[in-house]
C-alpha cells in the first residue's frame, strides 16, 4: 500500500518537484522503509519551502534518530515542539530519543506530556513503564504496563513487562507475562518475528531464566 502511495507521489512530484507537502509525504514513506539518507534529501528540499512545519522537523528528527545521531534528533524534535507544542507525536518521539540516550527524567517528562495530549495510544504507556522502571519506580511502572495491556494485547508489552518482573525478582508473575507473550507471538508471521533481533534475544534469555 505504501509503495502504491509512493508511485502516486512520484507522479505528483514530476508535476511540481518542489511541492513541499508532496515532498514531506514522499519523505515519510521513504523513511518508513528505513532509507534515512534519501528521506533527508527530500526533507531538505521541503525545509526551504516550509521552514515552520512542525511535521517536517519531527520527521527530520526521527531520520537522525534512525541514524543514531541523537543530538541532531533532539535539536530537530525540540524545534518541532516549539512550532507545535500540542502535537502529541513530537513529545512521544522526544521521549523515545531520551529513553535511548539514558536521559530517563527527560523521557518521563515527554512521555507524560504525550499521554496528556493523547491518552489512548497504548505504546506511550509501555515506554513510560520502561522509563519508570529505569528510574526504579516499579509500582508506577507496573501500573503503566497494566494500562497498556488493558488497552491492547501486544506481545511487546508482555515481553517488556516480563523483563522488568525478572529484574525485580518477581518470577512467578514474570512467567505469567512470558506465557501471554508466547501466545501472541505464536500468532504473528515470520517476518514480524525476525524483524527485531532484540525481541528474539530477549525471549531466549527469559525462557532460559524462567524454566
Amino acid at each position: 500500500e505504501n509503495y502504491k502511495a509512493f508511485d502516486f507521489l512520484g507522479n505528483s512530484l514530476t508535476h511540481d518537484p518542489k511541492n513541499a507537502k508532496t515532498i514531506l509525504a514522499a519523505g515519510s514513506i521513504i523513511q518508513d522503509h528505513s532509507d534515512m539518507d534519501v528521506a533527508l534529501v527530500k526533507y531538505r528540499v521541503a525545509a526551504v519551502k516550509t521552514p515552520s512545519s512542525a511535521q517536517l522537523w519531527n520527521n527530520i528528527g526521527m531520520c537522525f534518530f534512525g541514524k543514531q545521531r541523537y543530538v541532531a534528533a533532539i535539536a530537530c524534535l525540540k524545534k518541532a515542539l516549539y512550532l507545535d507544542p500540542f502535537e502529541w507525536i513530537i513529545s512521544y518521539n522526544l521521549g523515545l530519543v531520551h529513553l535511548n540516550t539514558g536521559q530517563y527524567a527527560s523521557a518521563f517528562h515527554h512521555f507524560s506530556a504525550s499521554i496528556n495530549l493523547k491518552p489512548d495510544f497504548p505504546s506511550s504507556y509501555m515506554h513510560l513503564a520502561i522509563t519508570l522502571s529505569r528510574l526504579n519506580d516499579i509500582g508506577n511502572a507496573t501500573s503503566a504496563y497494566e494500562k497498556a495491556l488493558e488497552m491492547e494485547a501486544d506481545f511487546l508489552f508482555h515481553l517488556n513487562f516480563a523483563v522488568m518482573l525478572v529484574n525485580t525478582n518477581n518470577l512467578e508473575r514474570a512467567k505469567e507475562q512470558l506465557a501471554e507473550f508466547e501466545k501472541l507471538y505464536a500468532e504473528v508471521d515470520e517476518e514480524t518475528k525476525t524483524a527485531d533481533k532484540e525481541v528474539v534475544e530477549m525471549r531466549q534469555t527469559l525462557i532460559s531464566l524462567l524454566q
